[in-house]
């Protein structure tokens, strides 16, 4: 017993000794992995909303964004798809694992936003 909670303390103080490795945030051009889902939503004016969405690791989003909680990551990269040729080129790849660099991205700002990042400006990256 006495050597169970002697291993348990030394491993406990290994963790609070080692260092915390802090994530760098994302940013425009990095790119987001993860599986790929439609969410249909309302918009509180009745609107139906279809939205093509990455469930991914978490994420840290950098600082300076007021939309942003930078108390927790973000998981879910709402990737607009406006236009035929953008829904037709994510409709085969729901339910898979795919990756998308985000040309451009910001914290969701509006009920028109379906997850926790907006990324308007994508393209899929062939793994």
């Amino acid at each position: 017993m006495l050597r169970f909670a002697s291993l348990a303390m030394g491993i406990g103080l290994a963790l609070l000794a080692s260092p915390a490795v802090a994530q760098e945030p994302i940013k425009d051009g990095d790119t987001v992995t993860g599986v790929l889902r439609l969410v249909r939503a309302r918009h509180p004016n009745g609107t139906r909303i279809e939205a093509y969405q990455i469930v991914s690791a978490p994420r840290a989003m950098p600082e300076g964004d007021d939309f942003c909680d930078y108390d927790k990551a973000v998981t879910t990269f709402h990737l607009f798809a406006p236009t035929v040729a953008a829904r037709t080129q994510l409709k085969p790849l729901l339910g898979k694992t795919i990756t998308a660099k985000a040309t451009a991205l910001f914290c969701s700002q509006t009920a028109w936003h379906i997850g926790d990042v907006a990324v308007p400006e994508w393209t899929l990256v062939n793994r």
